[in-house]
Formats: structure tokens, C-alpha cells, sequence
């Protein structure tokens, strides 16, 4: 279905009036938890230049542990603040800020802001309060969509769900019910119309019709977590035990990384004579909880490596090799990374050899990582092995062919390699291709004369 740009403008407009409105009508107020100059220069220019608001609707924490102090300052004239928080800040993982602000300020929206994450990690973090995220770089039109869609739905049937909440919430199920219905007439299979519904007949106290609805909800939605814990919950209050369990296992598959409920699954394998299966459950949550624990160590290493990266490589080298001894045992695609700074440490001590090693070792985690390969080209590169350089520059490619244009500099390193391997004509395509992205960048026009009359 092709949509139409007068659609688009329509729907851009709908969406920049709701957040004016929220401010303006609602006494709204941002805050954003970050150091990202770059999403924090585009936030005031959309709120500014954008929609026209003043300055001082949107309070900057750059100091994680000062949010808390600020929350405070600003809850006390807008109770339903909008809080932007980056997931990771300074090498060190804030998801646990999540559910701490949420469960101390519930009326507030919380959008975390990412540079990718697992899918177990976002399922967590919306697990435990999280209201929307934002993948960083993120465009103007889709900063302002997320928050508008954080605000409130921007579909009719959006909005008839919050109305039956709303109903629910000043304990009118019988009008709930109704609106559900009429939700489900508009659209049969709306999971959000059942999980109402259901609520509404846990209201009334009608369990079975409330287990009945949250069941369809389910059913409806794979990745839904809320009618699971519903019905988790409604088994408990029933003292079903098995039942219970059998929630709270699909929960657990969904959202692997809630270390509360494998305890909770543990606790319950337990008091039904399971035991084998509590103890597997019980070192699985001492796992996870191990694993977050050296997450939050190396970071830190991390951190303190960046301070030596580029005054002293031999410190940094320490530092990283510190952090990767501690996540020894929990090595993922997540420490490539880690890896890739440990070679660049090496290769500024001219130890090339040493930085493949490190790389190869890094490629059994993350195979498919074209960076890995583009540093690994130029490690050879540097010992003056430019047939191996080449074909690991060919690899990045095969990999990405769009990593030729993530820079300048990285166009030209490749148009070097592969000059030095005796690819000429591919090596001036990717000066020229450094020259496109950056005119003035004078080493790759140099590179382009010199190297065109081979």
C-alpha cells in the first residue's frame, strides 16, 4: 500500500500536537539522562525548533547518580515527567535505574535509549517498567513519533483501550467491559482489547472469565507479557501451584534474564518435590546474577582502559585484558568490542601479531562482524602482509559492502590496503569514495593521484 505525503504530513503533525499538547495541557516535563552531545543537540533543537517549546521544559542530567535529586526537583510541578535514559553511560550498565524510578515515580514515562541491545535485554527492561526505546542515531520525525506513542496512543483504538482503563481505574468494570467490546468488534484479535477485558472481569471477581480472557490475549500476542503474568497471578491467588509454574516458565522463556522469577520457578519445582529441577533453576539465577556482576567490573576496567588509550597504550592493554579475565567465563558477541580495542592497544605498540591473535579469537564469538575483519586487515597491513590484508578486507566487505562509506578515514585505509595488495582499481574506487563522503579529506586525494598512473 503506497501512503501518501499528505498522509505522512498528517500524521507528523498529529504527532507533534501531542506533544505540545503534553506540555501545554498536561504540565509535561523532560528529562534526559545523557552525554550523548550528539542526541542531546537534536532532542533541544526538535522540542526548541521544532515544536516551539521553551527551553526550560527539558532539564539535562549528565551524572547518573544525580538523577534521583533532580526527579525530585522537577516531580514536585510536573508529577508525569517524560525521562529519557541512556541503557549504558560511561561504559556502565543503567538498567537497573529502570525499575528503581519506575517503581518510585509511576506516573512517569520512561524511554531508554540504545545503540542496539539483545532482544533479552529489551524484553527486561520493558519487563520492568521500561515505556518505549529509542535505537540511536535516531531521525527528528521519529524522536517526536516515540514520544508521542509514549504519551498516549495515536490510534483510535489506541485510545478507546485507555478509556477502558481509565474506567478500571475508577473501578467501573461494567462500562470497561462494554468499551472492550466494542474494541473487539473493530478488531476481533486485539490482544490489548482481551487483557482489559480480563481485568475487568477480575474486577467484578468473575476469575474464570478473567483466566478465560487473558488466555486469548496470550494467544493473540506471542510476545505479550502482561496477560502471562496475569494469569501467573491469578493461579497463585488459586493456590495452583502447576499452574502458577506453567506461567511463569512461558514468562521465563520470553524474558530469560528476570532473575526474581527463576527464583520464584525454583521456589515452586521445590515445594513440588522437584528438586533437581529447583537446583538448576537456582544456579541459573546465580548465573545471571554473577554474569551482571562482572558486566558492571568490566565496564568499569573498561572505562579506566579508555583513559589510557591514546598516552598509553601498555596501560590500556592491561585494563582490557583485565576485563576480558574477568568475563572469562561469560565471553558473548557483546566483548567483541572489547577485543577490537585490545587489538588497536597492540597494533600502537606495533605488535600486529599479537592484535590478530586477539581478533581471531574475538571472530569465534561474533563470525559475521565485518569490523573485526576491517581490523584484522590492517594489523596485516602494518606487518606488511598484504595479501592476507586483502583478502580479510575483502571478507569485511562481503560482510558489509556499505562499510567503505561508514567514514572517510575507513575508505581510505582500505583504498591503501588494497593499492599495497596489488588491487589498484579497487583501491582508487575507495579514494574516491573517501573523497565523496569528505571533499577536503587530503590524504585520499593525494593517494588518488599518486596511485592513478599504475
Amino acid at each position: 500500500m503506497i501512503i501518501s505525503d499528505s498522509l505522512i504530513k498528517k500524521n507528523q503533525q498529529q504527532y507533534e500536537n501531542t506533544v505540545i499538547d503534553y506540555i501545554d495541557k498536561q504540565n509535561g516535563h523532560f528529562i534526559v539522562l545523557s552525554d550523548d552531545q550528539s542526541f542531546l543537540t537534536l532532542l533541544r533543537l526538535t522540542l526548541g525548533k521544532v515544536l516551539g517549546l521553551q527551553p526550560d521544559i527539558l532539564t539535562t542530567v549528565v551524572d547518573p547518580a544525580q538523577l534521583l535529586r533532580y526527579i525530585n526537583k522537577v516531580i514536585v510541578r510536573h508529577p508525569s515527567p517524560v525521562i529519557f535514559m541512556e541503557r549504558v553511560m560511561g561504559a556502565r550498565d543503567l538498567s537497573f535505574l529502570v525499575q528503581q524510578f519506575k517503581g518510585a515515580f509511576p506516573l512517569s514515562r520512561i524511554i531508554v535509549l540504545t545503540i542496539g541491545a539483545e532482544r533479552d535485554r529489551i524484553m527486561l527492561l520493558h519487563e520492568v517498567g521500561a515505556d518505549n526505546f529509542i535505537a540511536k542515531p535516531v531521525s527528528t520525525n521519529t524522536l517526536v513519533e516515540k514520544i508521542a506513542f509514549t504519551l498516549r496512543p495515536q490510534t483510535r483504538l489506541g485510545q478507546m483501550i485507555d478509556s477502558a482503563k481509565e474506567l478500571l481505574d475508577k473501578k467501573r468494570p461494567e462500562e470497561a467491559l462494554e468499551l472492550c467490546r466494542k474494541i473487539l468488534e473493530i478488531k476481533p484479535n486485539s490482544a490489548a482489547g482481551y487483557l482489559v477485558m480480563g481485568d475487568a472481569h477480575r474486577l467484578k471477581g468473575d476469575i474464570e472469565k478473567a483466566r478465560g480472557s487473558y488466555e486469548l490475549a496470550s494467544q493473540h500476542a506471542n510476545l505479550f507479557l502482561e496477560p502471562l503474568r496475569r494469569l501467573a497471578e491469578l493461579h497463585e491467588e488459586a493456590g495452583d501451584a502447576k499452574m502458577r509454574l506453567l506461567y511463569l516458565q512461558k514468562l521465563d522463556k520470553l524474558s530469560p534474564l528476570n532473575v526474581d522469577r527463576k527464583v520464584n520457578i525454583g521456589e515452586i519445582h521445590l515445594r513440588l518435590g522437584n528438586a533437581d529441577e529447583a537446583e538448576k533453576l537456582f544456579d541459573s539465577a546465580l548465573a545471571q546474577v554473577t554474569r551482571e556482576a562482572m558486566r558492571n567490573v568490566s565496564s568499569v576496567s573498561n572505562r579506566i582502559a579508555a583513559f589510557y588509550e591514546e598516552k598509553n597504550p601498555v596501560k590500556a592493554e592491561k585494563f582490557l585484558r583485565k576485563t576480558l579475565e574477568i568475563r572469562e567465563s561469560f565471553l558473548s558477541r557483546a566483548d567483541v568490542h572489547t577485543f577490537n580495542l585490545l587489538g588497536i592497544s597492540l597494533r600502537q605498540q606495533g605488535r600486529w601479531k599479537d592484535a590478530v591473535a586477539e581478533y581471531v579469537k574475538a571472530l569465534k564469538l561474533a563470525p559475521d562482524d565485518e569490523n573485526l575483519y576491517y581490523n584484522m586487515a590492517m594489523a596485516y597491513a602494518e606487518g606488511k602482509e598484504f595479501s592476507a590484508a586483502r583478502g580479510n578486507m575483502i571478507r569485511a566487505l562481503e560482510l558489509n559492502p556499505d562499510i567503505v562509506r561508514s567514514n572517510a578515514s575507513v575508505a581510505y585505509n582500505m583504498g591503501l590496503v588494497f593499492v599495497q595488495s596489488e588491487s589498484v582499481e579497487r583501491g582508487l574506487q575507495c579514494f574516491k569514495t573517501a573523497l565523496e563522503l569528505e571533499p577536503e579529506f587530503e590524504p585520499a586525494r593525494k593517494a588518488l593521484e599518486r596511485y592513478a598512473k599504475y
